[in-house]
């Protein structure tokens, strides 16, 4: 029996749990367990309110849960307008297993016995901005199937996870008795704006809007019905291929271990890891990694790991690796870039510059280094700059609130820190700003859109010719394994070294909350301190990775 979660997750966590020969983790493989853990649960029982104000509605939330099947069995031969946590039979004959968030009553024609629609509750947005776009239906909880048109608006393609799931307790109400004709399914996301009521996307699981790919057929659009079918039946083949797996079985199972992006929160990885090489492709190379299908691919050409790949010849392998990556733009490209990485890692090398020219990043006689920091709700926080001048050591200057911040603190403490920009560029017009990435122009920009105040207008106007952004001049310059983040460029680079143990802009959000709500005085003022150091430490590093620039420069 195979839960709502199976078809879209990985398959070898479903052949870890059906092999009888490996031991079960202690945390329980639970992906909507974990939903509720990143904030979920609250949205979840909103939403679950809304829908069971609906009129005849059955709410079995608090349901003796040994009854609740028995209760949603009632529900639906009554004819509930909608059934709030129900648990529906499991489809033995299907190997199905699974509960929706609810289902929603299908009147249909009337002389039509009721069918049912499930319902999904997602903490996310499910839907984007789309000029024109007519096919999505929608509809508020509290009047869940008085469905109208949303036009302007589609699904999000990446999604895709959630209409598996629906797919799922479809062809459960089908095998049940109590699917409609039409196969509708609702999912109820979270708006951007959270004081608007909870809003439900309905779509046609057998509309074709999902694009796939496969090396006999190319590219496909297919429903999210044959969408699921296709990976369900392949979960049930893995397995039935797990249960029968025996300790003298020499066959390689029928799926391997790939590190992916899930298994970060899976408890199967410690079951996975020990089966793989140390050097394996997946595990080694963590930026632009090549996906599933592009390691799958390299692997049938006898590729697996990071020597393997380092010694390829890359356009011999070509011709039989293109035709079944075409699912990627620029899939040459891609694999080019992670053979060089694996060449890198081959010999031991973490940063390569792969120009010849010089560097070249312009200089001025009084230059400011610039760093922000932001909260997490996104508002600036911490303006930072390190102010060089000849003669002098550099000299840091901050501008901060460290306090519970509103739009408007944010407002006015960018216009504070333009206004001491502005007016060291009047006393020295060739000041250049040095920054790392485009992060500290975006927000500038966007907070003088906020403001009247003449310095923030004034700073906006300094970008084109006075902003200096090192990350272009890194990125046209070097490849990194891992990546070329700030701190592996000035760290394996320049040499710098940041004070912190572990510095980085989550950490510093984590610091900032601890620093404004503490209820210790002393743990305030050292995480304020540790935020501080750290922002210090950010802006020498941009100014020591322009030296070793000029460095590379003067030696060659």
């Amino acid at each position: 029996m195979l839960d709502a979660y199976a078809a879209r997750s990985c398959p070898v966590k479903t052949y870890n749990a059906f092999d009888p020969f490996v031991e079960q983790p202690s945390v329980p493989d639970d992906e909507s367990l974990r939903e509720s853990f990143q904030g979920g649960r609250a949205y979840r029982e909103l939403v679950l309110d809304h829908l069971a104000a609906n009129p005849d509605a059955v709410d079995l939330r608090e349901c003796d849960p040994a009854a609740r099947q028995s209760q949603t069995l009632a529900a639906l031969a009554a004819g509930a307008s909608v059934v709030v946590a129900p648990k529906l039979p499991a489809d033995r004959e299907g190997g199905r297993s699974g509960q929706p968030d609810a289902l929603v009553r299908d009147d249909g024609a009337p002389d039509e016995a009721p069918g049912y629609w499930p319902l999904k509750v997602k903490p996310y947005r499910v839907t984007e901005k789309e000029t024109g776009s007519t096919q999505l239906l929608g509809s508020v909880a509290d009047s869940i199937a008085r469905r109208s048109p949303t036009p302007g608006l589609r699904f999000r393609s990446y999604r895709e996870g959630v209409l598996l799931e629906l797919a799922h307790h479809w062809r459960m109400l089908e095998a049940l008795g109590y699917a409609t004709h039409t196969p509708w399914a609702c999912v109820v996301g979270q708006s951007r704006n959270p004081d608007s009521k909870p809003r439900g996307t309905w779509l046609l699981l057998s509309n074709k809007f999902i694009r796939t790919f496969s090396r006999t057929a190319g590219y496909k659009l297919r429903s999210p019905l044959e969408r699921y079918d296709h990976e369900f039946r392949f979960r049930l083949h893995v397995a039935e291929s797990a249960i029968q797996h025996t300790p003298d079985d020499d066959a390689p199972p029928v799926v391997r271990p790939i590190r992916v992006k899930e298994c970060e929160w899976c408890p199967w990885w410690q079951v996975c890891l020990p089966r793989m090489d140390r050097d394996d492709l997946s595990l080694r190379i963590s930026k632009a990694p090549l996906d599933v299908r592009e390691l799958q691919t390299l692997a049938g050409l006898g590729i697996h790991t990071v020597p393997q790949l380092a010694e390829a010849d890359i356009d011999a392998i070509l011709p039989a690796y293109l035709p079944q990556t075409t699912h990627r733009d620029r899939s040459e490209q891609r694999l080019r870039q992670a053979a060089r990485r694996a060449r890198m890692l081959a010999k031991n090398v973490s940063l390569e510059r792969i120009s010849t020219e010089p560097i070249a990043v312009p200089r001025a006689t009084v230059e400011v280094d610039l760093d922000i920091e932001t909260n997490d709700d996104g508002l600036v926080y911490l303006w930072g700059a390190l102010v060089s001048a000849p003669g002098e050591s550099p000299r840091y200057v901050a501008f901060s609130r460290f306090e519970a911040l509103r739009n408007s603190d944010e407002v006015r403490l960018a216009e504070e820190f333009a206004e001491w920009l502005c007016a060291l560029h009047d006393e020295h017009p060739d000041l250049l700003v040095y920054h790392y990435s485009d992060y500290e122009t975006v927000h500038l920009r966007q907070l003088s859109q906020r403001s009247r105040n003449p310095a923030l207008k004034e700073a906006v106007t300094l970008i084109p010719d006075h902003f200096v952004d090192l990350f272009r001049y890194t990125r046209d310059n070097f490849v990194g394994v891992d990546g070329l983040g700030l701190k592996v460029v000035a760290t394996e680079g320049a040499g710098f070294h940041w004070r912190d143990e572990e510095p980085g802009g989550l950490a510093s959000i984590a610091w900032f909350t601890q620093a404004i709500s503490d209820p210790d005085p002393a743990v305030r003022e050292a995480a304020r301190i540790r935020v501080m150091q750290y922002n210090e430490d950010d802006v020498r590093a941009t100014l020591a990775l322009r030296e070793w620039f000029d460095h590379i420069d003067a030696d060659a």
